[in-house]
């Protein structure tokens, strides 16, 4: 199934809870002059118009990142929010919202290898003109030499089976897929395991929603997700596994039996002070997203 369009939510509260995630995880790997590799494994238009008639519409980006570019006005956010904050703004300036593969191209290095899948026939194409070329070396937003940009046709999943373990062996999986389907949950098992095999090092970022009716779904895909990470990596000494969660309404609420209440990311491989970066952050998005409804937790696996 292949009706989802990320146009239409374009920064909305799961957004924010991603893509601040993927900038301190992107910042954690820049400390390093060595290049590293992303497989971003759904990437969408890769860059959103925040006027486009469907997002207007769902009113998502009215109370999810506009909210809190008001909010910082009023209350200075964290210090490890700011690399977030502050490039996103320069685009909302331009009445845009950038995606992953755009947050990825702005702060990656000439160095650097960015590989980005997408299936959906439609967004391809937007893709492909929003990253200027399928394959090629660009200049990324800010005026510096970008990565080597690779856009994929192909199931996300499937990128990865074929691409692991990539040349240059340091580096990020993101992996956001739609969840439309039961499919959607089984098939991060089966990638992220042998994904976990293929390349022990990556860094991997697994973004889920939280849905009162897929709950059961969601703890089983979690699960053996960490199981299997624990045993890919049982020769290798303790690998740090944390899910961190950001609630904009109860699950208990009158519209969480059918809308999306919050959402998740979890990370294997948790790079160093990332946790705690995050117990900081997520208060912070908390109080300016939703102080009466929200909540949030970090958990360790």
């Amino acid at each position: 199934m292949l009706s989802y369009r990320h146009a239409f939510h374009a920064g909305n509260h799961a957004d924010i809870l991603k893509h601040s995630c993927l900038t301190l995880i992107l910042a954690s790997l820049l400390k390093k002059d060595k290049a590293f590799t992303l497989f971003d494994t759904h990437g969408g238009g890769g860059l959103y118009q925040l006027d486009y008639e469907g997002l207007v519409h769902t009113g998502e980006a009215e109370e999810g990142i506009l909210k809190i570019l008001d909010y910082i006005e009023k209350e200075k956010p964290p210090e490890s929010l700011l690399p977030y904050l502050n490039l996103v703004q320069k685009y909302v300036e331009k009445g845009l919202y950038p995606g992953s593969p755009e947050i990825s191209r702005t702060m990656m290095r000439s160095q650097d290898k960015l590989f980005v899948a997408e299936l959906h026939n439609t967004e391809i194409e937007v893709l492909r003109g929003n990253m200027e070329q399928p394959v090629a070396r660009t200049t990324n937003s800010l005026g510096k030499a970008g990565p080597s940009i690779t856009i994929c046709h192909e199931n996300g999943f499937s990128m990865l089976s074929s691409s692991l373990p990539p040349l240059v062996k340091r580096g990020l999986i993101l992996m956001d897929p739609s969840y439309e389907t039961e499919s959607d949950y089984q098939n991060p098992i089966k990638a992220l395991s042998l994904a976990a095999k293929k390349w022990e090092t990556a860094i991997i970022a697994l973004w889920y929603p939280l849905l009162t009716h897929r709950t059961q779904q969601l703890d089983n895909m979690l699960c053996q997700i960490a199981e299997g990470f624990s045993l890919a990596c049982r020769h290798n000494g303790d690998r740090k596994v944390i899910t961190a969660e950001l609630l904009v309404n109860s699950p208990a609420g009158e519209q969480a039996s059918t809308r999306l209440y919050g959402s998740g990311m979890m990370i294997l491989n948790c790079p160093y002070m990332l946790e705690e970066q995050l117990q900081t952050n997520l208060p912070y998005l908390v109080s300016s997203l939703s102080p009466q409804q929200g909540s949030w937790k970090i958990q360790q696996w």
